[in-house]
């Protein structure tokens, strides 16, 4: 059976406000650090892609033969800066110094957010069982470049420290839009039948071929830099009754329960609050009357920014 090494909960709008939208945390019950990283899932097919390995060097001594294995690493923006984080890794082969990896089916907007030109690294390790695997080689290239390699028979060279360490093939580099049989549109999955029209046809629209450029959505601004800053500002207007009579909008129960105002500073603010890096948070007010002056804006509580929801609580209550 499987033994449990420990793990750790996160909150999803907790990673997309941090820096590179990737939050560290401790594992519980377990030592070590689990790290968790957001992005915005998107559609963009899959890379069938079959590759062989030609005269790799041999990393194991005379009576042993090197575990050949590969990754693909992409780079992205992480909790450090910039970084090549592992995207897919294969299986390894045992003994084989001209391995024929299996066919792998790989999702390209894990890969290269369906950038086909997109700069991954290739590189290939020979397997340990302690986990350190050693290194056998890298090459740097694309999904176009794999579809090339394949289209010309030209393989890849293997360098480590500039040193030739072999050849990798690729056997097979097709992009796939992910559609089954059953999910093909009813004009491709009918395409062997014919109907006398009754009508003239409908023009079609044209079929687009290159990535889809939509409208930036809420995750992209997060991930690019976008900062959310959360201010709050309450409203002290005579329309919400007198505060000292049970019932009204701003009545402070004796008992904790929490008003209509503090519901909702709650439930708004413990989302918001996520995606504010510093924590940091001015709550001011309007529309109150206290010393026969109607004021417009005003500080609540005695500190210019309070720290999270239940700051922002505690200066309401003492306004």
């Amino acid at each position: 059976d499987n033994i449990s090494m420990g793990s750790a909960v996160f909150e999803i709008g907790s990673i997309l406000g941090a820096k590179g939208s990737t939050k560290a945390k401790r594992m519980q019950n377990g030592k070590g650090t689990l790290y968790a990283r957001v992005e915005q899932a998107k559609s963009c097919g899959t890379l069938k892609l079959k590759m062989s390995g030609v005269k790799l060097a041999n990393l194991d001594g005379f009576f042993n033969k090197s575990d050949p294995f590969y990754e693909f690493s992409k780079k992205e923006n992480g909790l450090r800066g910039t970084e090549w984080n592992v995207v897919h890794r294969s299986s390894y082969i045992k003994d084989n110094l001209n391995p024929n990896w299996e066919m792998d089916n790989i999702d390209l907007g894990l890969l290269c957010l369906g950038n086909l030109d997109e700069r991954v690294v290739l590189t290939i390790f020979d397997h340990e069982g302690d986990g350190k695997h050693e290194l056998m080689g890298e090459i740097e290239t694309s999904v176009n470049g794999l579809i090339a390699a394949k289209r010309t028979g030209k393989g890849f060279t293997l360098k480590r420290k500039g040193k030739n360490m072999g050849t990798i093939v690729v056997l097979t580099a097709e992009v796939c839009d992910g559609e089954g049989e059953d999910d093909l549109p009813p004009t491709k999955a009918m395409s062997n039948v014919r109907i006398t029209p009754t009508a003239p046809p409908l023009p079609q629209p044209p079929i687009a071929t290159g990535r889809s450029v939509g409208r930036p959505a809420f995750t992209d601004y997060v991930r690019g830099g976008c900062e959310i800053n959360l201010c709050v500002a309450i409203d002290f207007t005579g329309s919400n009754g007198d505060p000292r009579k049970p019932g009204t909008l701003h009545y402070i129960h004796p008992d904790g329960q929490l008003n209509d105002y503090e519901k909702a500073i709650k439930s708004v603010g413990s989302v918001l609050t996520k995606y504010d890096q510093d924590q940091k948070f001015p709550v001011v007010g309007f529309g109150a009357k206290y010393g026969g002056v109607v004021r417009h804006c005003f500080q609540c509580g005695p500190q210019e920014e309070v720290d999270g929801v239940n700051g922002i609580l505690a200066a309401y209550r003492q306004t």
